[in-house]
């Protein structure tokens, strides 16, 4: 874990428990959004001590503290990443897949936001649909 990361938590008043640590190892090795009961069980082997209470108030707090995202696909499960810089995400409706964006599809409206004179001080953006895995499985691939 990068001596920066640990510096930030000191500037904020927290310390980087073993614990903490154990959580953000899981999150920044597996590249998925993962939820609170995913993360407990990977940290098992980690750190077995370590409720499912503990897992919850740390990922809340590294999430608030925008050391770790934090994103809800509406299906009313948080899911964390390592990542915290903006992205935005498609979500898969049937087998759950998700997918980073690294652009900013919200710029694309910059012109309504003006006609509108309205000023974005923050957004979100998730597309809902269904992966091609999931689109070939149910023969509906190129079919609206």
């Amino acid at each position: 874990m990068s001596k920066h990361l640990k510096q930030r938590f000191r500037e904020r008043g927290y310390r980087l428990t073993r614990q903490r640590e154990a959580i953000l190892e899981v999150l920044a090795t597996t590249g998925e959004h993962l939820t609170a009961e995913e993360v407990h069980q990977r940290v098992q082997s980690i750190c077995p001590e370590l409720n499912l209470a503990t897992v919850y108030r740390n990922l809340n707090l590294l999430a608030e503290q925008k050391i770790i995202g934090k994103v809800d696909f509406g299906d009313g499960r948080s899911r964390f990443e390592a990542r915290s810089e903006h992205h935005h995400h498609l979500y898969c409706l049937k087998c759950g897949r998700v997918v980073d964006l690294f652009f900013c599809p919200v710029h694309l409206y910059e012109s309504i936001f003006q006609t509108y004179r309205f000023r974005v001080t923050a957004h979100q953006f998730e597309a809902y649909g269904y992966c091609m895995g999931c689109e070939l499985l149910n023969g509906k691939v190129g079919k609206p």
